[in-house]
Order: structure tokens, then C-alpha cells, then sequence
């Protein structure tokens, strides 16, 4: 590779954004695709956590004023109840609608000298080489030095480059609902006993607007059983009043587990690359921490994209040791969210480790320490 390097970024969500906005700004010529018309609307919960909003504030890009949040609120299966802060050290998290969310990043890539295609799909993705087709149907080939695949968890070019599967996939839905009442400013979380080890959440988007949504872990019409819940629980009474309508609704698959995310100049990044986090489901802030990694290893490979792969293999495999620990903790999150919820309602201590863990790295079964103690 002599030159700038030339870089197709396949899919403009998080991961695909930043890593189109930081190469652009190291010089690299950036094409970022992206098959639908834009902007558009994803099945996400539109939170962003406060890791989110940190490495946002580091890679630069600064988003239109929102609300801070600064704590979660949260329900257990038996109707136990606590409200705990974010560790001091942590910043507060906020919420923005993905299609808003989305257009920031795309602009700031942009804006950095990527060039934006939007309504053009890629067919096929090996050895460099992409096969785009156009909104008119119209279709061509361009090779490049590098190629990452931001596609989400439900797309097939990493498959299709030679990228092994996915180790497994919780289901999620989500949509949203018209307050008559003003929603505080938090997360909120619902260990409902029908989603168990997944949950129901409520997050603000506006005064008067809230993403709810649902993920499951296990089999079943996660779509169902979140309108039930709307419609039945005490809980979502509670948090959007007595007569709540789902609109907007859409449904969306977590993919978690790849044991690769690199094959011939083919980088899989975001919920491509499977990093989400098992037990909490998010996935915005790994994205685009995969990006950085992304962007640094190829910046950082002096045109040698075989090692820049190698780098960021090792690198991403972080998220590997965390998604581990999760499982464990979600394996038996079904038995523990009642006692746990319960215990937590009248011990702050342990409620503020909840909240922790609950969204920040977990390593070498320090989780299960940690909350032993906290019992104390």
C-alpha cells in the first residue's frame, strides 16, 4: 500500500461512523456505505451509557444538548424496587434517538473528508474487493485496502468473507411511548419475571417520550411480552401511566461470540464483530470502542493490513473476557434478580455495585466477589 490508504466502511451505526470519522481525520480516503435511505431508524434503546458519552468527549465529536442521567432505576420480579447513582468516577449517561444519534456520527465523518453513500448496498465482500449496488439497481466493483464491515448482527458479509458465525443471539424489541406525565430524568430497568434473565427498560428520550423496550435471552415472542407487560404491569403503569401505547415498533437481534473478526483485509467491528454485552444487551459504547481499535491498528500498521489485523484481533479480544464473565452472571441472573433486586432495596451499598456491573467491564469473576462484599 503506497499513499493514503483507501478504506470501505460497510454500515453507518456507530462502529461504522467512527471508524469512517477517525481515518478520515488520519488522512486515510474513506468511502462509508450504507444500504438504507438516510437517515433512518434502528431497533435500539437509545441509550448511551456513561462510557458512551466519555469516549465520545474523547475521539472529539460532541453531541446537540440532551438530558444527563445520572442514575437507574430498578424493579425486580417479587415488586422490590432500588434507585442507585453511576460511580462517581463514571460522568452521567444521557439518551438520543438512533436516526439523530446516527446523522451526528455520519456528519462528523463528513465532515473529517469521508465521502457518504447512502441507498447503496454491498453484495459481496472479499479480498478488498466490494460489489456495490446502487438505488437504481445498477451494480459495480471497487477494491480497497481495507475493508470494515459494520453491519450489525443480522447482516452476511462477514460470513460470506469467511468469518465464522456468531456463538448466539438474544432477540430484543423495542418502540416507543407518549407520557401524560413528565418521566424522571434515568434509566429505567424492569427484571420482569416473563423476560428473565432479559429485562423490560424504560428510557426517556423527551419529557413526555420514552424508548421502552425488551430483550430476551431465551426463546420466545419478545414482542408479545412486552405488550403484555405494558398492558398488565404494575411496573409500566407506573413509569408511563395507565392507558401507555407501543408505536413505532421494531425488533432487532443481538449477535454475541465470533471467534474471528478478521480474514483478508476484512475487518468485522461493532455488533459484527459479536461484542455485545451479554447480560445488559448494550452494544453502542463496544462499537464504537471497536472502531478506535479499528482505526488505531490500521494507523498504526504502516500499510500492512495483515498486521494491522493481527493488532486488532488482540485488541478486541477484551471484550471476549467480559462477554465470558456476563454469561456466567447471566446463567444465573434468573434465580438472582428477585433475592437480588430485594437485598439491594434495602442496601445501597449493594445497589450502587448493581448498577456498576451491571454496565461496566466484568473480569475473572470479581462480580461475584465484589457482591459478597457489598452484602456486608
Amino acid at each position: 500500500m503506497s499513499g493514503a490508504p483507501r478504506v470501505a466502511v460497510v454500515g453507518a451505526g456507530p462502529a461504522g461512523a467512527v471508524a469512517a470519522y477517525l481515518l478520515a481525520r488520519r488522512g486515510a480516503q474513506v468511502a462509508l456505505f450504507e444500504k438504507s435511505p438516510w437517515p433512518r431508524p434502528k431497533a435500539c434503546g437509545d441509550g448511551l451509557t456513561p462510557s458512551s458519552v466519555a469516549l465520545l468527549a474523547e475521539i472529539g465529536i460532541t453531541l446537540p444538548s440532551r438530558a444527563r442521567f445520572g442514575a437507574t432505576y430498578v424493579t425486580g420480579p417479587t415488586g422490590a424496587a432500588f434507585r442507585a447513582p453511576w460511580p462517581s468516577d463514571t460522568g452521567d449517561g444521557t439518551t438520543c434517538e438512533r436516526a439523530d444519534f446516527d446523522a451526528t456520527l455520519v456528519a462528523a465523518a463528513i465532515a473529517a473528508g469521508a465521502r457518504f453513500f447512502d441507498r447503496t448496498e454491498v453484495t459481496s465482500c472479499a479480498s478488498g474487493e466490494l460489489t456495490l449496488r446502487g438505488a437504481d439497481g445498477s451494480s459495480r466493483s471497487e477494491t480497497f485496502d481495507a475493508i470494515a464491515l459494520g453491519e450489525g448482527g443480522t447482516g452476511g458479509l462477514a460470513a460470506g468473507a469467511g468469518l465464522p458465525p456468531f456463538a448466539y443471539r438474544l432477540g430484543a424489541y423495542r418502540g416507543y411511548v407518549e407520557t401524560p406525565a413528565d418521566l424522571p430524568d434515568e434509566y429505567q430497568v424492569h427484571y420482569a419475571r416473563p423476560f428473565l434473565p432479559g429485562y423490560a427498560w424504560v428510557f426517556p428520550v423527551a419529557k413526555r417520550r420514552a424508548n421502552v423496550g425488551a430483550v430476551l435471552a431465551a426463546r420466545g415472542d419478545v414482542r408479545a411480552l412486552l405488550r403484555d407487560w405494558i398492558a398488565s404491569s404494575a411496573e409500566a403503569r407506573d413509569a408511563l401511566g395507565p392507558h401507555a401505547r407501543l408505536t413505532g415498533g421494531r425488533g432487532g437481534v443481538i449477535a454475541i461470540g465470533r471467534a474471528r473478526r478478521y480474514i483478508d483485509r476484512v475487518f468485522a467491528i461493532g455488533d459484527a464483530a459479536g461484542i455485545a454485552d451479554p447480560l445488559s444487551a448494550e452494544g453502542v459504547s463496544q462499537a464504537m470502542r471497536s472502531a478506535v481499535m479499528f482505526a488505531n491498528a490500521l494507523g498504526t500498521s504502516r500499510g500492512a493490513v495483515t498486521r494491522a489485523g493481527a493488532t486488532y484481533e488482540r485488541d478486541v479480544r477484551a471484550f471476549d473476557a467480559n462477554n465470558r464473565e456476563a454469561l456466567r452472571m447471566r446463567a444465573l441472573f434468573g434465580l438472582l434478580a428477585g433475592p437480588m433486586t430485594a437485598l439491594a432495596a434495602k442496601r445501597p451499598r449493594l445497589a450502587r455495585h448493581v448498577i456498576a456491573t451491571g454496565y461496566f467491564p466484568k473480569r475473572d469473576a470479581r462480580w461475584f466477589v465484589q457482591t459478597f462484599a457489598a452484602l456486608r
